[in-house]
């Protein structure tokens, strides 16, 4: 009778349907690759969940109505228990005996549950975040600085400690994937990770493409057969005699259903929402599916006046793509103005890439799903909202790279009204959000790579913000 080897964890192990030019692939994808007929793979991690919010979902309770009696369970929670959201944050210090801590969570949760179902837990550290340049700072190695309320910790070391007080087997891919990733170096990581476009400098530090998956699965497996786990490891075929590591000649495979972004500057309206004199609504980037009224709200108020808001967690700000809500006019790129408004907070959920305020583009698309990396822009606009009394005060996309130009002096919370402007300088743009000091440093770039002769002035909103924007005001100089 064949036995099943479940999976949980976050998006380093799951399953994703990507438009990208190396899609994305968790490692638990590719465990069945290196295992025979007798071990069934039942893959239920998910994306964005941590060991705490995935109780919350089906899957979970899948999970406790579907172990038995000499299956195994893989558990690889940690990216996501360290992020300073309420819904995911479980603490990295602590016993798995103190309630609130990531081991209690490990442990209650999952390892409980098992092993009164007669399942025997894996515990697998996370994978590590890639370092561009072979440089490894905290983060990228799950040991995470206090920030406010949030205590942090060393996620990793919190597993390895739980794994040796229950006597549980352990997988250490935090300490196998630095050592890999030291060992080939930060040229030859690039290709181990998912890019959303066919350009490098959109690679996702994060999550794995095919080749990396695979090679994951590879780790993880060598290590489970290494150590021995009983009724498991004697499955575990294609490891013979040293088996050498999967070969990037034979697994990296870019998509062949891949289209890249081609930017047209003449652009139709909406037929989703309606435009309101010179402004016109738009959703498009990394959305995931075709923008509806469900999930984004863009409405032009009687008093020169925008709600913009987002639910469903789709959109994003991140280092590599971009998903927005948007109110845009087009300017010419000769035309020295000012941009401003005064913006209500009306509610914003707790995440990185949360934002919402004015931004400056150099390109602009119609209610389009696009995972790719976009143009340039600049944005007066907060993010890193999870640092709640410190998130960045403006950000700017510039050749492909997020940078940030300032840190906010406090946090601003949901019921507040903030003046937000951007205005046009000789070298490039000034942002001010709210009551925080005006920032150019950084932003000394002319948005003209891709449309040379038009920016795109816009109200936005990314992931899960509600805003309203009054008295907006476009000056021409």
């Amino acid at each position: 009778m064949s036995k099943n080897l479940w999976v949980v964890g976050d998006s380093t192990l799951s399953s994703f349907e990507d438009k990208y030019y190396l899609p994305r692939y968790g490692y638990g994808t590719k465990l069945q690759e290196y295992l025979d007929d007798e071990i069934i793979v039942k893959n239920i991690a998910l994306s964005g969940r941590s060991s705490k919010s995935y109780t919350t979902e089906p899957e979970y309770q899948t999970l406790l109505s579907g172990m038995k009696k000499d299956d195994y369970l893989i558990i690889g929670f940690g990216h996501n228990d360290e992020k300073t959201e309420n819904d995911r944050y479980t603490q990295g210090e602590g016993d798995y005996l103190t309630q609130g801590t990531f081991a209690f969570s490990l442990y209650n949760n999952y390892i409980k549950k098992a092993q009164e179902a007669g399942c025997t837990p894996i515990l697998c550290t996370p994978i590590v975040r890639r370092s561009p340049d072979g440089k490894w700072n905290g983060q990228m190695l799950h040991v995470t600085a206090p920030v406010g309320e949030y205590k942090g910790g060393d996620y990793p070391k919190a597993i390895r400690d739980l794994a040796r007080q229950l006597n549980i087997a352990l997988v250490d891919m935090t300490m196998m994937t630095k050592e890999m990733y030291d060992r080939l170096g930060a040229d030859e990581t690039l290709y181990l990770h998912a890019w959303p476009s066919d350009k490098a400098i959109s690679v996702d530090n994060t999550h794995t493409n095919v080749w990396g998956a695979r090679v994951n699965a590879y780790l993880c497996l060598s290590e489970i057969k290494n150590i021995g786990v009983e009724g498991l490891s004697n499955h575990i075929t294609g490891l013979e005699n040293d088996a050498p590591m999967p070969s990037k000649k034979k697994y990296f495979k870019p998509s062949e259903t891949y289209k890249p972004t081609v930017f047209d500057s003449n652009l139709s309206d909406s037929k989703i929402w309606e435009k309101s004199g010179i402004w016109k609504p738009s959703v498009f980037g990394d959305i995931m599916d075709m923008p509806t009224k469900d999930t984004f709200t863009l409405e032009a108020l009687s008093d020169n006046s925008f709600h913009i808001a987002v639910c469903g967690n789709v959109g994003k700000i991140s280092a590599v793509s971009d998903g927005i809500a948007v109110y845009y006019t087009k300017v010419p790129v000769k035309d020295d103005f000012i941009f401003s408004a005064s913006m209500k907070i009306n509610n914003y959920f707790l995440n990185d890439q949360v934002s919402f305020g004015l931004m400056v583009r150099d390109d602009m698309y119609i209610d389009k799903v696009t995972p790719d990396i976009l143009g340039d822009y600049v944005a007066a606009a907060p993010l890193l909202l999870t640092h709640e009394n410190a998130p960045a005060n403006c950000f700017a996309r510039k050749s492909g790279k997020l940078v940030y130009g300032g840190t906010c002096t406090r946090g601003y919370k949901p019921g507040e009204t903030v003046k937000v402007q951007i205005e046009s300088t000789s070298d490039g743009y000034a942002c001010t959000f709210g009551d925080e000091t005006t920032i150019t440093g950084g932003f000394d770039f002319k948005l003209t790579a891709l449309d040379p002769e038009n920016v795109y002035l816009c109200m936005f909103a990314a992931r899960n913000a509600d805003v309203t924007f009054s008295d907006v005001r476009l000056d021409i100089k």
